[in-house]
């Protein structure tokens, strides 16, 4: 009844909506940050965006995440082959995955070490062009011992862990990720591990010596050997939010292979 009550009397009514407004906003003109872009707004006439980038201040999916998923996907097509490590519920891969009904030829890969979370991203990705893996990304095969968090997104090695030694330990199998049947010459690679950002790229240097890499997103990265590792085989490195050129010492960074001419090298 209130949705109802709300949209007749005051959604569909401009001049009460205007002066409502008005007198909580004012009118002015100001910029606000939305999806990684500052935007020029109305308080009243653009009363909308103004809301949601005061929404997207307290949401790491609409300030952080909904930006880099949007520019992986342009980058998707130069791909036939995303792997989303850290899935967590699939929030990445799930959107993603939408753009196989245009490119046929792209597979996707979720790759999450929490058990529990995994049980999730099973239920998301069921049904969907995903192939998901409970277990750990490393340098080597064998097992890795985790600490739990308060969410689900904060499960970390125990030698990256900042938590308290009373949080519970959860023992998980680990592999490497070029030991995994990728299909797929031009690949992404999202990585989002608290800490473990190094081993996880050396345990896939068999994609990288074959030259098969042509992105990877970081969602953070606590070792700087990540920088030089990623340089050493030819990548240039972008802010993940607003795709402006940089040297490194980014939380959101996005490493592409690029050719002399600044355009995407596509691989054979």
């Amino acid at each position: 009844m209130f949705s109802y009550l709300y949209d007749r009397f005051f959604i569909k009514k401009p001049y009460i909506r205007r002066f409502v407004t008005k007198l909580i906003e004012g009118d002015k003109e100001k910029k606000v940050e939305l999806l990684g872009c500052s935007i020029q707004v109305n308080s009243i006439k653009e009363n909308g965006y103004l809301r949601a980038s005061r929404m997207a201040k307290f949401s790491s999916l609409f300030r952080d995440e909904l930006p880099i998923i949007i520019h992986l996907a342009a980058l998707l097509a130069h791909a036939d082959a995303f792997v989303d490590i850290g899935a967590n519920v699939g929030i990445f891969s799930a959107s993603l995955a939408k753009i196989k009904q245009i490119y046929k030829d792209i597979n996707f890969y979720a790759f999450e070490a929490n058990p529990d979370t995994f049980l999730r991203l099973k239920q998301t990705t069921d049904g969907l062009p995903i192939t998901a893996h409970c277990i750990a990304l490393a340098e080597r095969e064998g097992e890795l011992e985790f600490f739990t968090g308060a969410v689900s997104h904060v499960f970390t090695t125990i030698e990256n862990s900042y938590s308290d030694l009373t949080q519970k330990k959860v023992t998980v199998p680990c592999r490497r990720l070029d030991s995994f049947d990728i299909l797929g010459k031009c690949i992404i690679i999202k990585i989002d591990v608290e800490g473990q950002e190094l081993e996880v790229l050396k345990g896939a240097e068999g994609l990288f010596n074959s030259n098969r890499v042509i992105a990877v997103y970081l969602d953070g990265y606590k070792n700087n050997q990540v920088e030089s590792w990623l340089k050493g085989y030819g990548f240039n490195f972008f802010d993940g939010k607003s795709l402006k050129k940089i040297d490194g010492e980014a939380f959101s960074l996005l490493a592409i292979k690029m050719a002399p001419d600044t355009t995407l090298i596509p691989q054979n």
